[in-house]
């Protein structure tokens, strides 16, 4: 870490001006952090660099307040980590990727994972990663440099098995090393020459040698080309994984990396059932590398008993052993806030109880990356409330939210509204916002669904409350969308209640037209104010498809031929709550987009 520009960088980030005023003075604690702030006279004592930029952050927000304070914690994680998916459509700009780990860098975090898949450059493989906004090998080696002057290792995290649809959409690749339209084929020598180019692009312009390689979710394997290629013989998916894996980690030895993987697959195929994290499942037959980190990836209970029993059954494969918790950034509009701080409680406090000592949180961005980079600040902020204190309260995440990062603790919650409409947490992810966004105008699949709750009035009263959000200057625009979503879902479910007693007219689908153009106007400055411009295409085509039925449906009733099509039954759901979940091609019709 450059100690002099990290200091100066969170300064800059933090926009708090001049304090030549003020006088720091530092030391060395042997756990944690202290604080002592009496007017001009600052005083911090810290263990690693990631505790002394905490500690320097959150002086900075007491400065900003004209606040005198003493704080002093101890750290309860030897590597709390933030895992960024880049990998969803929205590819972060490098600008923003900056802003991005300075902000993570002042929260604590020690290690930030970039979840690439296909979005890093691999020389002489011109397909992989085309026009999808994959960073060249000289924009991560500058983001790896400016990571390390702030003393966070930014580590590649890559698929070498697994979740490579985006790489099999071009037919140089699905010829040769494919097996499914997900997975490679396991034991041919091109794949093997294929994983060595990826080990080795995707670490070159990196400062560590550690790489996370994916393998998880890679349940069919063997049952595609593969099959086809070997119907002779019986297909034993456990004896290709493993073979797959050993051909991974020898090449990671070959090439000096120290890699760490996705848990998963090893309980799936050690479980009698197949079941995923089975407490039951026999390890012992696999020869795992002890060196060999293995990340345990659960983001789904709320209850701390849930964990304990895989997380001890872990350290049967190895010593070496990461929790990831998720921050609920993904597939939906807004953050599932009360599930983010439910399942963040009891995993960390399972990790604790056994000693798993390398935490991560992930903010996943599955269907796109329809949640703003910028709704994820409060699921990092209560992550790394645990790394420092061993029972956060709601007291604890309002103050320090506010003090490090600038923003409102309960103008974030309000995020957790859209998909919430109870006073307990949103266990089952129902996702109403997205469901009612989508809904089509004509053939509405979840329309039974929403008969449940007065929605017109509910997501009104959403855009008032949300008028009243204190927003940063870097959380402004994406309030102001938040209102104009909340506006847009009132007016939505008004009209299609409307449509369905044969009461709409043409002014009233005009008037949802200029809302739904201005929400997304406001998604578009959203978009580019984070992301490359690759992967905006997909949100255009959303929003320009919506407004395009608008059209259809008032070419229908100026012709005298509009029917609503409501289905008799509720639409199955995915999970047993009143509203549901799905993503947008399972909302928006029955039909396959691309059949």
């Amino acid at each position: 870490m450059d100690k002099k520009f990290a200091l100066q960088e969170l300064n800059k980030f933090r926009k708090t001006g001049d304090i030549s005023d003020y006088h720091f003075s530092f030391a060395k604690k042997d756990s944690g952090y202290s604080i002592s702030k009496k007017e001009n006279d600052i005083k911090i004592a810290a263990n690693t660099n990631a505790d002394l930029l905490r500690a320097y952050n959150y002086a900075l927000g007491l400065v900003n307040e004209q606040k005198d304070q003493e704080v002093n914690v101890t750290a309860n994680f030897d590597q709390v980590i933030a895992m960024i998916d880049l990998a969803r459509n929205a590819v972060l700009s490098v600008k923003t990727l900056k802003s991005e780990i300075c902000r993570l860098a002042g929260l604590g975090y020690t290690e930030i994972w970039l979840y690439l898949e296909d979005e890093f450059e691999i020389p002489d493989e011109p397909y992989f990663g085309l026009s999808r906004g994959r960073y060249s090998q000289d924009q991560l080696h500058e983001l790896a440099l400016y990571s390390d002057k702030l003393g966070v290792d930014l580590v590649p995290a890559i698929q070498t098995l697994g979740h490579l649809k985006n790489v099999f959409k071009w037919q140089h690749y699905n010829n040769t090393i494919a097996d499914t339209d997900n997975n490679l084929y396991p034991g041919k020598k091109e794949v093997r020459d294929f994983v060595e180019k990826e080990l080795k692009a995707a670490t070159a312009p990196f400062l560590t040698n550690k790489i996370h390689i994916g393998m998880d979710e890679a349940y069919s394997i063997g049952l595609g080309k593969y099959y086809f290629d070997h119907k002779d013989q019986v297909i034993n998916q456990e004896e290709l994984i493993k073979e797959h894996a050993q051909m991974v980690f020898d090449l990671c030895k070959k090439l000096e990396l120290k890699p760490m993987m996705w848990s998963d697959m090893w309980f799936e195929i050690g479980s009698p059932t197949n079941m995923m994290y089975d407490p039951k499942a026999k390890l012992d037959q696999f020869k795992v590398d002890p060196e060999i980190g293995q990340v345990y990836w659960d983001y789904y209970s709320t209850d701390k008993s849930h964990y304990l029993p895989v997380m001890k059954k872990h350290f049967e494969l190895t010593d070496n052993v990461y929790f990831a918790g998720g921050i609920w950034t993904w597939g939906r509009l807004a953050p599932n806030q009360s599930k983010m701080k439910a399942s963040i409680k009891a995993g960390l406090e399972a990790a604790k109880a056994v000693g798993i000592k390398k935490v991560a949180a992930t903010a996943w961005r599955d269907d796109s990356a329809e949640t703003p980079f910028a709704a994820s600040y409060l699921g990092w902020q209560v992550f790394s409330e645990y790394q420092y204190l061993d029972e956060p309260t709601e007291a604890d995440f309002e103050q320090d939210f506010r003090l490090l990062q600038n923003e409102d603790y309960q103008s974030y919650l309000l995020l957790d509204n859209f998909d919430n409409f109870r006073a307990v947490v949103n266990e089952k992810d129902m996702i109403p916002s997205k469901l009612l966004l989508y809904e089509d105008l004509i053939q509405p699949r979840f329309y039974q669904n929403f008969k449940k709750v007065q929605l017109t009035d509910y997501y009104h009263e959403l855009a008032e409350s949300l008028s009243d959000a204190i927003p940063s200057e870097n959380s402004a625009l994406m309030f102001d969308y938040y209102i104009q979503l909340a506006a847009v879902l009132s007016e939505k479910v008004q009209l299609l209640n409307d449509l369905s007693r044969k009461r709409a007219k043409q002014e009233e689908l005009e008037d949802y037209k200029d809302s739904l153009q201005k929400l997304a106007k406001i998604r578009r400055m959203l978009w580019f104010r984070e992301n490359k411009a690759s992967g905006s295409e997909i949100m255009d085509i959303r929003f320009g498809g919506m407004i395009e039925r608008i059209k259809t449906v008032e070419y229908l009733l100026s012709q005298g031929t509009y029917q609503m099509e409501i289905p008799e039954v509720e639409m199955d759901k995915h999970i047993d709550d009143d509203f549901g979940n799905a993503r947008y091609f399972e909302i928006v019709s029955p039909s396959d987009i691309s059949w």
